[in-house]
This record gives structure tokens, sequence and C-alpha cells, in this order.
């Protein structure tokens, strides 16, 4: 429930801070005075449209706050969940700032929030039915799901849903395969010449280095002998080789140590040295004698590290590449071969979750079918003793073919399916006999729609998950008897909701739990709006003037405690 709503620098208010109760609270007040100003407030901090030149003359910017309740309202705690707000469990703070440069500013419980946020928040808070329509009923779209409440499908109409999506996913993937199908053919031939070509010239790990370094090789093949001859011969062969240098020193060195034994390690190291040397010269004759001067091999790797460097560039750059990309091909023309069985396989399940959603779809239409008649009835009943006696309302059901692919087949004909169902609910009236039946939202007075309300509301009470509903000018065109039914209609509705409700009428004033005056008042300099909390004989007084204007009477106030007396004996016996 709304706790209270403070307003500062609005139009003609200076400062207002107005403490809400529950059940049925009224406001009353002259023409003129500010009423459905205090409703335009309140439509602001839940996110309505503001205009800067709505700030009171003289001020920078203009404050709406407003706290709720928030007992058995799981839903707005899911919105603060996924919007990262703080949760204060019981508790909501809702804070609009309008400055005079233009700028809006919003805040839940003091963290700063868009006006979407804010809008989305307000919508499960509140439905505000009044000049500035901030009502979740003239929304189309809504319409199902109040058909829904009524009916009891909610939870029908959740499994729906989860079918509905499933099967969105399941012909997601469907379409995504068929369009890899499409491209299967050329795709394969594609892959196929790719993969024969890799294999026609079958590159091995590391062939390209390898021949590159054979290449400078057979490239070099007359230094290389020239060399390896020299130092052979240096080291082994010609007289003075080395050979026989480390033969002199190992046996000098030996004759040596015999006299100082400090030699002895150098003549094990020179001795170790002949045995290098000699293994040198030996690989080196070995070497020499292998050096080919094949130039027939030489154009061969020439040749054929072209041919490499054809496919690297191709294919990545490298050979690495190469190798990687016959990997990819293989994998893919693996997974080509298994398209067709996978789509043969989401098709079958497209079909089961169809026919699934076909008869789920079925079993809510029917009900829906069934539970709008009846409660196109109900709502004209109660609209005729609220004043509109000529008035009907049903409710109109459309279910449309489609050539989309969202849709279940039923006596022949593809109908279209939503996450709801394959129903299009709307709410449709006509206020007198012989007019056609319009759209609920075409309505133009704000007094009707206001008792279309009410009338729905009270048959939605239950089921209605907004706390607060908020009625501006819910007397528009009614007086009387009239006027007592809409009252007592309120009345017995504020047992489920928490209603605030701006009327000049004392039928309908006489029903409230809690009664606010709103008035203007004048100095030399300022006119402000001030809202005072009546009660008793205030209260009493305030009705008796509604009766009988500015001059209130004996007969006034007498008549003022009879519609009081009258509407808690209402409360009593209902």
């Amino acid at each position: 429930m709304l706790k209270y709503l403070f307003i500062q620098n609005y139009i003609l208010i200076d400062k207002i801070r107005i403490e809400f109760g529950d059940g049925l609270n009224i406001i009353t007040g002259e023409t003129g005075a500010g009423k459905s100003i205090l409703v335009d407030a309140l439509g602001a901090v839940l996110g309505e449209t503001l205009s800067r030149d709505s700030i009171r003359q003289g001020a920078q910017k203009a404050i709406f706050e407003a706290q709720f309740d928030l007992k058995d309202n799981n839903f707005i705690h899911t919105v603060l969940q996924q919007n990262d707000l703080d949760d204060y469990e019981t508790t909501l703070i809702v804070r609009r700032e309008l400055n005079r440069n233009g700028r809006s500013r919003a805040f839940v419980n003091d963290s700063p929030v868009s006006m979407a946020v804010l809008s989305e928040i307000g919508d499960l808070l509140v439905d505000l039915h009044g000049q500035h329509e901030h009502q979740l009923l003239l929304k189309p779209a809504k319409h199902i799901d109040y058909l829904d409440d009524y009916s009891g499908l909610t939870q029908t109409v959740s499994e729906i849903k989860q079918h509905y999506q499933e099967f969105k996913e399941i012909h997601k993937q469907l379409e995504e395969l068929k369009e890899k199908q499409d491209r299967t053919n050329e795709a394969r031939d594609l892959l196929r010449f790719q993969l024969n070509e890799i294999a026609a010239i079958n590159p091995q790990e590391d062939e390209d280095q390898q021949l590159k370094q054979e290449e400078l090789i057979h490239r070099n093949a007359e230094l290389l002998f020239e060399k390896t001859t020299a130092l052979y011969d240096q080291l082994y062969e010609k007289e003075g080789a080395v050979v026989e240098v480390l033969k002199w020193a190992e046996q000098a060195l030996e004759e040596l140590a015999q006299i100082d034994v400090g030699f002895s390690q150098m003549h094990k190291e020179c001795e170790n040295a002949g045995v290098i040397v000699n293994d040198i010269a030996a690989w080196l004759g070995k070497y020499n004698q292998s050096i080919d001067f094949d130039s027939q091999r030489l154009e061969d790797i020439r040749q054929r590290l072209i041919v490499l460097r054809g496919l690297a560039k191709k294919f990545g750059g490298s050979l690495d590449s190469v190798f990687e990309h016959q990997r990819k091909i293989r994998e893919e023309l693996t997974a080509l071969q298994n398209v067709k069985e996978r789509i043969d396989e989401l098709e079958n399940q497209l079909d089961e979750k169809r026919c699934r959603l076909a008869d789920l779809c079925l079993h809510v239409s029917k009900e829906r079918q069934t539970h709008a008649t009846a409660l196109g009835d109900q709502v004209t009943q109660k609209l005729s003793r609220l004043g509109m006696e000529k008035a009907q309302f049903k409710v109109v059901n459309q279910i449309k073919t489609t050539e989309s692919y969202t849709f279940i087949t039923h006596e022949g004909k593809n109908i279209d399916v939503g996450p709801k169902g394959i129903d299009r609910i709307e709410f449709q009236i006509r206020t007198n006999p012989g007019e056609p039946f319009k759209p609920l939202v075409n309505i133009a007075s704000g007094g009707e729609i206001s008792r279309v309300m009410l009338a729905f509301k009270s048959l939605l009470a239950e089921s209605d998950k907004v706390p607060v509903l908020i009625f501006d000018e819910i007397d528009s065109g009614v007086s009387g008897r009239i006027a007592q039914a809409v009252g007592a209609t309120l009345r017995t509705l504020s047992k489920s909701h928490q209603l605030i409700c701006v009327t000049h009428l004392p039928q309908i004033a006489s029903m409230a739990h809690h009664h606010f005056l709103v008035r203007k008042t004048f100095d030399k300099e300022h006119t402000q709006t001030e809202l005072l909390k009546l009660y008793d004989e205030e209260r009493r007084e305030q009705i008796a003037r509604l009766l009988g204007g500015e001059k209130v009477t004996e007969a006034h106030l007498m008549s003022a405690e009879d519609l009081i007396r009258e509407a808690q004996e209402l409360t009593e016996t209902n």
C-alpha cells in the first residue's frame, strides 16, 4: 500500500506530505482547488512525463517522493533483484526530481534508476485511472492476462510459454542446419577439392625446413668438398699434420711426466686431443666421400620447395597451417555427413513440440472462450449498477491464420501461435444501443473509463496483483442512487486493495475510511494548494458542504450524518 506521498514545488503546491491509510481514501475539494494535481503528482513519481513548466514559480526543482508497504508483493522484489537495486524487504521508497533546466532524476531505495525501470515498478504498484492514463487495463496486450486471471488459467499459460520458447529454439537450430545443408553440396565439393589438393602434394612434417637444409648443402657441394678435403689433409693426411704434431707432443709430455708428475695431466689432455682430432679427421673423410654433385637432385628440391610454398600460401602461410586446415576439413566433412540425420531429428522434435503446443493452446482457447462470455456479462451487469445502464461489455477473441513457422494446425488451418497461445484478446464496449462495439482504449470519457475500471477491478479483486488503485473523475456524469452504488462498489473493493479516489459527490465521500480536503489559500504574493485530513465533525461538515454548497444548514448536516451511517452499515453487512 501507499504509505505517504510527499510533493514540493509542484504547480500550486509549496510542500505537502499526505499519509494514506488502508481501505478507501477519499479526496474532495472545490473545483480548481488542485485535487487532480495530487493524482498527477503521484503519476509523476511513478514515471509519467513531466514538464519543467510544472515547477512552482520561483523554485529551482520539484520533488516527489512516495513510500510503499511491500507486504506480499513478490513481483517488486524480483524487479529490484533484476536491476541490482537495494531491497528493504517491506518498504520501497521512490523519489523523482525535476530541475528547472528540464533534467529529471529518479531514485528507488536511494539508487538512481532510468525512467523505464521507474515505470516498470510503477505499473506493479499502482493502477492510476484519471486524466493521465496509467492503467494496465487500457493496454490491449494486457487484456489476455486479465482474462486468464479471471479464468484461472495463469499456470497453464506459463506452460504454453515454456513450450513456445522451446519450440522457437528448436526451430532456430533447424533453420541454421537447413541453411548449412543448402550449402552442403557446394561446401562438400570445395572441401574435398582442397583435401585432395593437399593429399596430392602430401606434405610431411617439417619437410620444408629439411629441404631447405638439403638445398643449401647441394648448392654448396663444391665448397664443402674443397673445405673438407683441406681440413682432412691439414689434420691427418699431409706431412706435419695436426695428428703428427699431437703425437710428438704426447711423447714429449710423457717423458716430462717421468721427471715431474705435474706434466701427467697435460699428457692425458694431449692424448685426448689426439683422439678427438683423429675422430674429426675420420668424420671429415667420410663426409667428403659422401658429397654428391647431383644437379638433378638440386633442381628437384627447388621445385618441391616451390610447390610447398604455394600450398602454404594458399592455406595460411606455413606447413603447420596447412596441416591444421587439413584437420578442420576432415572434421567439417564428418559434420556435414551428420547434418541430414540431425535435421531429421530436429524436425521430429519440432513436430512433437507443435503437437503439445496445439493440445495446450486449444484447451486454453476453449476455456478462454467460455470465460470470456461470462466476464463480458458480469462487467455489463456491474456497469449497469454504476450508472451505465445501456452499456455492453464484451471480450473479443481473434484467432489468426499465418504462413509463419509459429503455427499449430487445427481443422486444416495453420493458426498463429505466440507465447500466450493462439488467442488475441481485446476488450470492447458500446455505451449506447445501436452503436458499434469499440476497443476499450477508445472510450473518450474519463468517467466512463473509470467506471469500467471499477467494474472490472471489483471482479478481479482477488487475482489482481496491483495493490493500489487510484480513481480520478470516477463520479463523472453520475449522481443520486448511482453515485451511492459507485461508492458502495469502491468501499467493497477497498477490502482487497488500497483505493485513492478524487470525488465531488457526497454519496462517495461518505464511504471513505480516510477523508482529505484540498483547498487553495491566498496571500498578497502567492496562491497555493493545501491538504487537510478530516476527522469526525470536520468530515461531516465537508460532506454537508458537498450536499448544499457554501451555505450549510442543519438539514445538510443531518443528511451527511445519514450518509456516513449508511456507509458504516454497508461495511458491517458486507
